[in-house]
C-alpha cells in the first residue's frame, strides 16, 4: 500500500495558508515534548505522502522506516534520531472547532498514513526545534497543520507548521511553556483568567485558575501526592466553591450582592477550547485546571456593575478579564495595583425581554342555519299580510310574526353557540409563535418564583406548574459548564395542525419548529440550533390564546 502511494501520487507545492484553522489542512501532526522524549503522531493525506517519505540511500531501510523522517526535530544543538512505532493507514481524525467553519476544508483523502513515532533526548534542553519537509529554498512542501503540547498542558491551538518553529519549554511550570513565534500561542495564555457576563436575568463571574495557584491561598493538605483520586477532586471542589463564595466582591448598581450559586467543575484547555472533565478520572496535581462560574440574580440588565478582585497569584500582577453584554465582549485587564474593574451599560437600543398576552383575532364568517332562515321567512310573510288584513286576523299573524320571530332568533343563537369560528392558517402560526417567544423569555429566569410569574400573561394558574416542568424536561439545552443556553431567535415554524379540543374553547396544536440557542462559558461562546417537535394545548378567552399544556415529542440537535 505505502509503495502503491509512493509510485502513483503526484507532488505538489503548498498553497498559502493562513496561520489559523490548521485542523482543516491535509496533513497534520501533534507533538507532545514529555521529559526525555518528544512523541510525534502524523496524519499523512495519501496524495502527500511521497513529500513525507525520505529517498532510498540503498542501505536497505524499509519504506515504513523512511517514511516521517523528513520531518526534523532538535533538542538545541543536536538533531534527534526517531523510532517508529507505528504505520498504518487509518481514517482520518475528525477535528472541529467554533472557527472551523470559517474555513473551507482543502481537497483531502478520507484516510491518512498515520506514523507513531518517538524522538527520545538526554537532559531538558532550553530549546526543541520543529522542522516540516521544506525545499532546498526553505518552502513547504505540503500543507501541515500542527498542535503542540509540553508535558500535558497545550501549548498552542490549532496552528500551522510551515517553517522551523522553535519552542522554549518550561520545565518547572510547563503552562509557561511557549514558542519564539508568538503566532504559535494558544487562547488560554494565562493561568489565571476571569470573564463578567452581564446578561438579562443574571450576571454571572466566570474564572479560570489553577490548583496548584489555589494552594497558595489555602492549604488542602495533599503534602506530596501527585495524582488525585476522585474523592481528592470532590473535596477540592468544595472547598474551591466555599472560597470563592466570599472572595472578589461583587455590586451591582452600588448593592453589593452575594452569589447565589457557585459552581465548580474540573476543565481541560485544549486545541478545540475548554471541556469539562468527568470528576471520576484521576487528575494531575500540577496541571489541574478549575473553573468556577459564580452567578448573581438580577430582574434585569444592570446599569453598572464593579468587580474588586482580590486574589493574585505570585508573580501574577495582572489578570486578563472579558467583559461581555448583549451587544458582544470587551477584553480588559485587572491589576494589581487597581484591581476593581468596572461595566456601564451603554446600551441604548436593548430592550429588556418579558412575556405578554398571546392576542391574535380570528375573524368568522356568520352562519345562518336553514330552520332560522326558514322561520324568519314566515316572519316576514305573517308581518306583511298583518298589514292587510282586519283587527282580529291581524292580531292572529302579528302574535304568528312574534312567534316566528322568536324561534328563529333562538335558532339562530344556539347555532353560533355550538359553532365558534376557527382560525385561519395565518392566525394559528401567530397563536404558535407567540407562546414559543413567550416560553424562550420565560426560560431566562433563574429562580422559580420569577419563572411562575413569568409565565402569568399566558398560563394559567393551575396549568402552570406542570407547564413549568415540561419546558425544563424537553427545552432545557445545558452547556458544559452547566449553565442553561437561552433562545436567540425562533425560525422554520410549521404548524402541522390545529385541531379543536373537547371544548368549543380548546385546540391542540402539533408543530415543528427551529430554536438558536446561544451561552458563553469561562470565555467561549457556544451556539447551536435545536429541532423540535410538540404539541401545545391551547385555550381561547376572547381575542387572548393561553396555554394549557406543553409535551415536547422530540429535539434534535444541530450545528
Amino acid at each position: 500500500m505505502l509503495a502503491s502511494l509512493t509510485f502513483s501520487a503526484n507532488q505538489s507545492i503548498a498553497d498559502l495558508v493562513s496561520p489559523y484553522g490548521g485542523e482543516t489542512a491535509p496533513n497534520f501532526v501533534e507533538l507532545s515534548v514529555q521529559p526525555d522524549h518528544v512523541r510525534v503522531t502524523l496524519e499523512v493525506d495519501l496524495n502527500d505522502y511521497p513529500i513525507f517519505v525520505i529517498p532510498d540511500d540503498g542501505s536497505g531501510t524499509s519504506l515504513a522506516e523512511r517514511t516521517g523522517r523528513n520531518l526534523q526535530i532538535w533538542a538545541d544543538e543536536e538533531e534527534l534520531t526517531g523510532t517508529t512505532n507505528t504505520i498504518d493507514v487509518r481514517p482520518r481524525i475528525s477535528r472541529q472547532t467554533a472557527a472551523s467553519a470559517l474555513y473551507r476544508p482543502r481537497p483531502r483523502s478520507e484516510n491518512v498514513v498515520f506514523v507513531d513515532m518517538e524522538f527520545p533526548f538526554n537532559g531538558k534542553p532550553e530549546r526543541v526545534t520543529f522542522i516540516p519537509p521544506l525545499s532546498p529554498d526553505g518552502i513547504p512542501l505540503a500543507s501541515l497543520g500542527v498542535v503542540v503540547e509540553h508535558m500535558g498542558v497545550p501549548v498552542t491551538d490549532y496552528r500551522y507548521l510551515s517553517q522551523a518553529e522553535t519552542m522554549l519549554p518550561d520545565w518547572d511550570d510547563p503552562w509557561f511553556s511557549k514558542f519564539e513565534n508568538p503566532n504559535l500561542t494558544r487562547h488560554h495564555k494565562s493561568p489565571m483568567m476571569s470573564f463578567l457576563a452581564m446578561e438579562p436575568r443574571v450576571v454571572r463571574h466566570e474564572i479560570i485558575l489553577r490548583l496548584t495557584d489555589f494552594e497558595t491561598w489555602a492549604d488542602l493538605d495533599f503534602e506530596g501526592a501527585e495524582r488525585l483520586t476522585s474523592d481528592d477532586v470532590a473535596r477540592i471542589k468544595s472547598d474551591v466553591s466555599d472560597f470563592f463564595a466570599t472572595r472578589n466582591p461583587l455590586t451591582v448598581d452600588g448593592k453589593p450582592m452575594k452569589p447565589e450559586t457557585v459552581q465548580v467543575s474540573r476543565i481541560e484547555v485544549g486545541a478545540e477550547g475548554l471541556r469539562v472533565l468527568p470528576d471520576e478520572s484521576e487528575a494531575n496535581r500540577k496541571t489541574m485546571l478549575l473553573g468556577v462560574v459564580l452567578s448573581y440574580p438580577v430582574a434585569t440588565l444592570p446599569k453598572q456593575v464593579d468587580l474588586a478582585w482580590e486574589l493574585f497569584a505570585d508573580g501574577l500582577d495582572v489578570i486578563p478579564i472579558t467583559l461581555s453584554d448583549p451587544a458582544g465582549a470587551v477584553p480588559s485587564q485587572i491589576y494589581a495595583s487597581d484591581p476593581v474593574v468596572s461595566w456601564n451599560n451603554h446600551l441604548t437600543t436593548w430592550i429588556n425581554p418579558q412575556t405578554s398576552p398571546v392576542v391574535v383575532k380570528v375573524s368568522g364568517v356568520t352562519q345562518v342555519p336553514s330552520l332560522a332562515f326558514g322561520l324568519g321567512f314566515l316572519c316576514l310573510v305573517c308581518a306583511y299580510y298583518s298589514s292587510q288584513r282586519a283587527n282580529g286576523q291581524r292580531l292572529i299573524l302579528l302574535g304568528l310574526t312574534g312567534a316566528f320571530g322568536a324561534a328563529a332568533i333562538v335558532t339562530y343563537s344556539l347555532n353560533n353557540l355550538s359553532t365558534a369560528p376557527e382560525p385561519d392558517e395565518i392566525a394559528t402560526h401567530q397563536i404558535v409563535e407567540g407562546l414559543l417567544t413567550n416560553i424562550g423569555t420565560t426560560m431566562l429566569e433563574t429562580r422559580d418564583d420569577n419563572t411562575v410569574a413569568a409565565m402569568e400573561p399566558y398560563v394559567e394558574a393551575i396549568n402552570r406548574e406542570k407547564v413549568q416542568a415540561e419546558m425544563r424536561r424537553g427545552l432545557s439545552v445545558t452547556l458544559p459548564s452547566g449553565a442553561l443556553a437561552r433562545v436567540e431567535a425562533i425560525s422554520d415554524l410549521n404548524v402541522e395542525s390545529f385541531s379543536p379540543g373537547t371544548d368549543r374553547h380548546q385546540h391542540q396544536a402539533l408543530a415543528n419548529w427551529t430554536a438558536r440557542v446561544s451561552g458563553g462559558h469561562w470565555g467561549h461562546l457556544h451556539r447551536q440550533t435545536v429541532s423540535y417537535r410538540g404539541l401545545l394545548d391551547v385555550s381561547r378567552h376572547g381575542d387572548h390564546w393561553m396555554l394549557d399544556d406543553l409535551t415536547i415529542i422530540s429535539a434534535k440537535t444541530g450545528g
